[in-house]
């Protein structure tokens, strides 16, 4: 598995701690967490609320996050899925400006969310030659398996 400073390397970006240690936040997480939660994580960490969300910003021009919006209209982030650029020229020509293309698992009790790599957006091209598309979200909202135990 990759660290968190090889993902930023091999991606020919500078790796700096705050970098580093906001990433390896994600890398760990089994799912997507918001700016509280990542600060949360890296409690004892000499690491501010404000570099925390610029850090969060160059990771996802960068294209090594994505970005989920969750019910309470709080961001939550997500590593990319490994070697996928979520910016590659299959989706350039759509237009696209925010998107990585799966769908997301929101659990509506705990506020979970979870990406769902398998299941991807299938539209046809016929729609993006008349519609300038900026954003596509697929959400499935229910309850986690913890949630169901509970």
């Amino acid at each position: 598995m990759l660290t968190a400073e090889q993902i930023i390397t091999d991606a020919g970006l500078r790796p700096t701690k705050a970098r580093v240690a906001v990433l390896n936040t994600l890398l760990t997480s089994t799912n997507a967490l918001s700016h509280p939660d990542i600060l949360a994580a890296l409690q004892g960490v000499e690491i501010d609320r404000v570099t925390v969300y610029r850090v969060l910003d160059w990771l996802l021009e960068n294209s090594l996050i994505h970005k989920i919006s969750s019910d309470d209209r709080a961001w939550k982030f997500q590593l990319n899925a490994p070697k996928r650029n979520y910016r590659s020229a299959d989706t350039a020509h759509l237009g696209l400006l925010n998107n990585h293309g799966h769908a997301h698992l929101h659990c509506q009790q705990c506020g979970t969310v979870l990406c769902i790599h398998e299941l991807a957006a299938h539209i046809p091209q016929s729609l993006f030659d008349t519609y300038r598309v900026s954003n596509i979200e697929i959400s499935l909202k229910g309850l986690c398996l913890d949630c169901q135990q509970s």
